[in-house]
């Protein structure tokens, strides 16, 4: 959630090799093009369901730096390969950056690429070999990840200090919780309710869905 993204239009001079710091995602690029073309997004229904869109037009941004509303953007990750199940949920917020991962109990998924990479083994051998680390985890702690990872990107722009239980974030991560949350709710996200409860949204709880305990001691 770092990268940029280089947009430019013929129509649009003002800007040209200007920087921005609007926070955008790939889901804005569909809204984006169809602006451009002054074409409407069709209205359809999935699973008996408006879709609808939830990224926003890049065009504004061309004209002119905003004030407001764009300094949020969220990201979801469910899964690498077949074989690397690990679902995540991210806000960054301003200069924060909030991570949930959701099966934080399982140990993070390593796939063949990475396992024979030069950064991974080394991690692995020292660690095998009792040696020192020259890295901000150590391997049982790239594996078993916190349910919750915030970082103050001010401060901590590598994402090396993990503050989500520092007293002094508390309200940060409260707020930031509320808006991942809120972001889960309005996209349906099916894991809203992981990993200690369960959603009901079908029968008697079609109109109003309902997160179901599971009692896992999660």
């Amino acid at each position: 959630m770092a990268e940029p993204m280089l947009v430019s239009s013929p129509d649009v001079t003002k800007r040209w090799g200007d920087e921005s710091n609007a926070m955008v995602s790939t889901l804005d690029i569909v809204p984006t093009v169809l602006d451009w073309f002054n074409v409407s997004y069709p209205k359809y229904k999935l699973l008996k369901k408006d879709v609808k869109l939830t990224g926003k037009s890049l065009l504004p941004v061309l004209a002119e730096e905003p004030n407001t509303n764009w300094d949020t953007v969220f990201a979801s990750h469910n899964l690498h390969e077949i074989t690397m199940y690990y679902p995540m949920r991210v806000i960054r917020h301003k200069n924060y950056r909030l991570i949930e991962n959701l099966n934080y109990k399982m140990p993070f998924p390593i796939d063949q690429d990475f396992y024979i990479s030069p950064t991974f083994q080394d991690l692995l051998n020292r660690t095998r070999d009792h040696q020192p680390l020259h890295w901000f985890k150590t391997l049982k702690q790239y594996y078993y990840r916190p349910k919750w990872e915030l970082f103050d990107l001010n401060k901590d722009p590598l994402e090396a200090s993990n503050v989500a239980n520092d007293d002094s974030y508390a309200p940060i991560l409260k707020d930031l919780r509320t808006r991942l949350l809120a972001w889960q709710q309005e996209t349906e996200d099916p894991w809203v309710c992981s990993p200690d409860g369960v959603l009901e949204d079908s029968g008697a709880y079609k109109e109003h869905p309902q997160c179901m305990a599971l009692d896992n001691n999660l």
